[in-house]
């Protein structure tokens, strides 16, 4: 097979791959670093009317083309926590898609929050690994897989969600089945069926995705991923983005040597649009791509091309001159569709509840201790201190994952809490034996995206006490509690007051199911958001504060 050529033969079926994943409700325009950017600064990109413009420039480019989402269009900015399921399937709509997968936070309101957009969406939805049988307001809502007909040929695409719902989301009664054994059993039954072409549309994460191509992948021509948020990009990255591989990476599965599979994701937020060209011979065999991603900077305009914008009729990518300065056109029906809700969200996010000295990044909270994540912890350790549960030691803390956006230097607005903490959790405080506190520490620093230097989703930013984390072998904690105002060593038989987020200590919460087993007098505090600005609004101006207070000492 080659690579990165643009084969030109009769005889060869071209088949182009447009994909996004992990959208996360980005429907104003974003930054690398934060969810909303400001537009008179060059560092805005992304944004829902922005994919729009180019995934129908592309379509309009293309005669033999696939839209596939890879998941997660929910949660992530006030556009989800605000107005929910309805308005992202009013946009996601808009979009000619061919087939979308479920992703984790599609679950994040429960199936009530899930079944009406998933009835909604005018493109058929996969997930052959759930089983919704205890749930059936989700029945004939999804399929395991379709077969499309294009160009005649079969094109059977199969859906994946990730496992990891169970413990990252909410979904209740489903069930999630092993995404490797549910894809060998798929590729099985599409073969059968003779579909010419196999691709999995997953929202199980890079590494799972390079798995299944290794170990089923022998009849699978491409994977098209979501869930980890990882870019792929040939030679230098048009920004400070980690770069997890090529575009695509070529696997060869272990069970057929001559075979290749290509694997490829779009990173996420609105700031990518993956796009693969592929070539078949007759037999169905792979046989040449091409492509890279499209970065969807101020170089992509958000508008149409033939739409007439101030009196002009736009045939290229253009800028406009306002003001002495240069601006995008914007695309006006989609930009007109999005003003309403714009303007009545900012009605009610925009007003400032406090300022903080320094930028107080999150990019750094899932390896090491980091202001923000101290600054959410203390929040929820204030609004609980006085909430005693029999006279304990109080403690708190924070999972990484639950805090999804940076906090800009300067002034801190409602709309910039809410994107921090988006998934309007229930702060609970409750009383624990210390040995089970520890557990929980423990299973934070999980196998799942660990590297050296450990870097993962459950990592725990604390407040009341210190954490040293030594994995040069294993995993060992160490923990001291502030009692006054020492630290003294924690007592694996005392009960302490821990105060942490409401879905830890739900019944169907695997994960941490030592919280659900052992905490007890369990007390609802208030939304997480709202603590937040409660505290900012106490304690501004935020001075970010490191102070020592987790350790991590990873293998040399």
């Amino acid at each position: 097979m080659h690579a990165h050529s643009a084969v030109l033969n009769k005889d060869l079926y071209r088949l182009d791959i447009i994909h996004y994943n992990d959208f996360h409700d980005r429907f104003e325009e974003t930054t690398v670093l934060y969810p909303v950017c400001d537009s008179n600064n060059n560092d805005c990109l992304g944004g829902f009317a922005r994919l729009y413009y180019e995934i129908n420039a592309l379509l309009k480019e293309k005669n033999n083309a696939l839209l596939l989402n890879a998941g997660d269009v929910f949660q992530g900015t006030y556009w989800y926590t605000l107005m929910k399921w309805n308005i992202t399937q009013k946009f996601i709509n808009l979009l000619p898609h061919d087939v979308h997968t479920i992703g984790n936070h599609e679950f994040d309101d429960g199936v009530a929050g899930l079944a009406p957009y998933l009835a909604a969406l005018r493109a058929p939805v996969v997930a052959a690994n759930i089983d919704t049988s205890a749930e059936p307001a989700l029945d004939g809502l999804y399929k395991s897989h379709v077969i499309l007909k294009k160009k005649g040929r079969k094109i059977g695409i199969i859906g994946l969600a990730t496992p990891e719902t169970r413990t990252t989301s909410n979904p209740e009664d489903v069930k999630f089945l092993d995404p490797v054994n549910t894809t060998k059993k798929e590729v099985e039954l599409l073969t059968k069926k003779g579909v010419d072409i196999i691709i999995v549309l997953s929202h199980c994460g890079l590494e799972v995705d390079k798995k299944i191509a290794k170990t089923v992948g022998g009849n699978i021509d491409i994977i098209v991923g979501g869930h980890s948020h990882s870019l792929l990009w040939n030679g230098k990255a048009p920004t400070k983005e980690h770069v997890s591989g090529p575009y695509p990476i070529v696997i060869t599965p272990d069970t057929d040597p001559d075979h290749k599979v290509l694997v490829v994701t779009a990173a996420s937020f609105s700031k990518y649009l993956g796009n693969m060209t592929v070539f078949f011979d007759r037999k169905g065999d792979l046989v040449d791509f091409s492509g890279t991603p499209v970065f969807l900077n101020r170089s992509i305009p958000e508008v149409m091309l033939g739409v007439v914008v101030l009196g002009l009729v736009v045939t290229r990518r253009v800028y406009a001159i306002e003001g002495g300065r240069e601006v995008l056109f914007k695309d006006p029906e989609i930009k007109a569709l999005l003003k309403p809700y714009t303007e009545k969200l900012h009605s009610l996010v925009r007003e400032v509840v406090g300022y903080s000295n320094e930028d107080l990044l999150d990019s750094k909270c899932s390896s090491q201790e980091c202001a923000i994540g101290n600054l959410v912890a203390d929040a929820f350790f204030d609004a609980t201190k006085e909430l005693k549960v029999s006279n304990l030691t109080h403690v708190s803390f924070i999972l990484r994952n639950t805090m999804r956006a940076s906090l800009a230097k300067g002034e801190i607005t409602r709309g910039a809490i809410i994107n921090t903490l988006p998934f309007a959790n229930q702060v609970v405080t409750f009383a624990l034996p210390g040995r089970y506190l520890l557990d929980v520490f423990k299973l934070c620093m999980t196998k799942y995206y660990v590297a050296n230097p450990f870097n993962g989703p459950w990592m725990p930013n604390i407040a009341g006490l210190r954490l040293t984390i030594n994995l040069t072998q294993g995993v060992n904690v160490v923990a001291q509690v502030k009692e006054g105002e020492e630290f003294k060593d924690l007592n694996p038989d005392k009960e302490y007051q821990v105060s942490t987020l409401g879905f830890l200590v739900r019944k169907r919460n695997n994960k941490f199911a030592v919280l659900v087993r052992h905490g007890r007098n369990i007390r609802a505090v208030g939304k997480d958001s709202d603590i937040l600005e409660n505290y900012i609004r106490k304690t501004s101006p935020i001075i970010p504060v490191l102070d020592n207070r987790l350790t991590v000492i990873n293998e040399s």
